[in-house]
């Protein structure tokens, strides 16, 4: 029973010594050890967070369009009456036409200015559907843009 009790108290000092290692000589506690609140820290790291979570969004996008064998599509592809969907395959529009580095796509009566370097094809098709990692909620932005630039 002895020894059990000195055990016991030993293992009670052992872990008593951090705690009273944090008393100072005058008998001060340190009362904010790990208490203090980095803000710039704070948002940094949810900063970080998000940004990671963007990335891989977009690489799973983008895994998702490669793995469809797309390769960027050509002038000649980009014609008119030319069905373009995005990465899904939902539909975007029909090309009118190309107006200098912008296919303008037409849906609903809506134009869309969608850049030649964000259409692709599929590498063994040529008479396939385009396909664009744009979502048409960019597209309808750009169209609104160019709008009010006019």
């Amino acid at each position: 029973m002895r020894k059990t009790l000195m055990t016991l108290a030993a293992g009670a000092a052992i872990v008593a010594v951090p705690a009273v290692a944090q008393v100072g000589l005058g008998g001060a506690a340190n009362v904010n050890a790990g208490a203090a609140l980095d803000p710039a820290a704070t948002v940094g790291g949810v900063t970080d967070r998000v940004g990671q979570t963007v990335d891989s969004v977009d690489g799973a996008a983008n895994d998702a369009v490669d793995s469809a064998k797309l390769t960027l599509a050509t002038r000649e592809q980009v014609r008119a009456g030319a069905q373009v969907t995005d990465a899904k395959g939902a539909s975007i529009g029909t090309v009118q036409g190309i107006d200098g580095d912008n296919a303008i796509v037409v849906d609903g009566g809506k134009l869309y200015n969608v850049p030649l370097s964000a259409l692709y094809s599929q590498a063994d098709s040529v008479t396939g559907p385009l396909v664009t990692k744009l979502p048409k909620a960019d597209l309808s932005v750009r169209a609104a843009g160019a709008a009010e630039a006019r």
